[in-house]
């Protein structure tokens, strides 16, 4: 009898020498919340791991999660450029280095004659990490230059792909991807429970109630069930921080932030006959409340609580270097890639983001909204 998608899963694990796990640039509270969990359990089963995000910065709604120092925001040195000099007839008997230039110098001294170009030879090493995992990740691509700059890496190195989004890619060697699930936090759970439970600790455990938190909502969405509460009770049980998470997910806001989501949500505009619902932010308003780096994912979420008929929603921001961005969320129905097409837009089918080179809010705004309607009728 085969291997279940399971037990494939944990027999690459106990084969690999060295894990990344990483997941989208525009991340998810569930995939970063489910990255740390794999991580911490790798920890448990004495297996090295590196977590990257391109461009991470620690999420101040986030910041309370066990590990957030240990994710990187780049993916640098996967290989290792080998220098080797045959020693079987001639010893080393000191060696340094200097940079000049830009040049690397090695210098070696032999400890009798001279050493021979033929026992010097160099070799391009082995990649540093022999498996791959993501999280809550649609496509490859959405990793941006993790993914980008390392095309070989990704194609030549097995990997395991954990979402239940409908519009995942099924990229990976081994693809979890279960769209019954709530979450990927969820996912990781039954992982879990079918491998060993005894794994399941506090900090893992309130790393994937998290991740189910953030992903549904406070257990909001309609794709909750039975089944899903019994995994979040479990989770408490196994020492969750339910209050912990609430207090921080839910009951951390600053006045100004509460006073953002107000300006957006007084501009909030929207088309009944399209399912759409758009707003606006400028700079003045980012200045005004004292924002330096404002949580926009935060806002659409506060968009898809405030319009739940909208299955489209378009935010526009202002930028510093007089430019308009735009972010566009949509329901399992639509693809915000196809939507925003002609703005060039990167991300995923559910969210992507687009920059134009406009100064104009609004009239770069309607510009976007009559495309979309455009695409739409097509």
């Amino acid at each position: 009898m085969g291997l279940t998608i399971n037990q494939q899963i944990f027999e690459l694990i106990k084969n690999s020498q060295k894990i990344l796990l990483t997941f989208k640039k525009n991340f998810s509270g569930d995939a970063l919340a489910s990255a740390l969990a794999i991580f911490l359990l790798l920890q448990k089963m004495n297996k090295q791991a590196d977590l990257v995000c391109q461009d991470f910065i620690i999420p101040q709604n986030y910041a309370f999660l066990p590990h957030l120092d240990k994710v990187k925001s780049d993916l640098n040195s996967l290989k290792r450029f080998i220098i080797s000099l045959d020693l079987a007839e001639n010893k080393v008997k000191d060696f340094s280095y200097d940079i000049k230039n830009n040049k690397l110098n090695i210098y070696l001294t032999p400890e009798k004659g001279i050493l021979e170009d033929k026992n010097i030879s160099f070799k391009s090493g082995d990649y540093k990490y022999d498996l791959i995992i993501t999280f809550d990740t649609d496509d490859l691509e959405s990793l941006g230059d993790v993914y980008e700059k390392n095309t070989d890496f990704f194609y030549n190195t097995p990997l395991i792909n954990i979402d239940n989004n409908p519009e995942n890619e099924q990229y990976g060697q081994i693809n979890l991807v279960e769209l019954a699930k709530t979450s990927s936090a969820e996912i990781v759970f039954d992982l879990i429970e079918q491998y060993d439970l005894n794994l399941l600790d506090t900090e893992i455990a309130t790393c994937l109630l998290t991740g189910m938190i953030a992903k549904t909502r406070s257990f909001r969405s309609l794709s909750v069930t039975p089944r899903v509460l019994n995994v979040a009770s479990q989770l408490i049980l196994n020492g969750a921080d339910r209050d912990l998470i609430i207090q921080n997910l839910y009951r951390t806001k600053s006045i100004n932030t509460l006073k953002l989501w107000g300006k957006v949500l007084a501009r909030l505009k929207n088309d009944p006959a399209y399912k759409m619902a758009w707003s606006y932010l400028t700079q003045k308003d980012f200045i005004e409340l004292n924002i330096q780096n404002p949580n926009l994912s935060e806002v659409i979420e506060e968009l898809i609580t405030s319009a739940p008929e909208a299955e489209i929603i378009v935010l526009f921001t202002e930028n510093k270097n007089q430019t308009i961005s735009g972010l566009i969320y949509t329901s399992k129905n639509y693809d915000s890639l196809y939507l925003a097409k002609a703005f060039n837009p990167f991300g995923t089918k559910t969210f992507a983001t687009f920059e134009l080179e406009k100064t104009d809010l609004v009239a770069a705004g309607k510009e976007v909204i009559e495309s979309i309607k455009a695409n739409l009728q097509k």
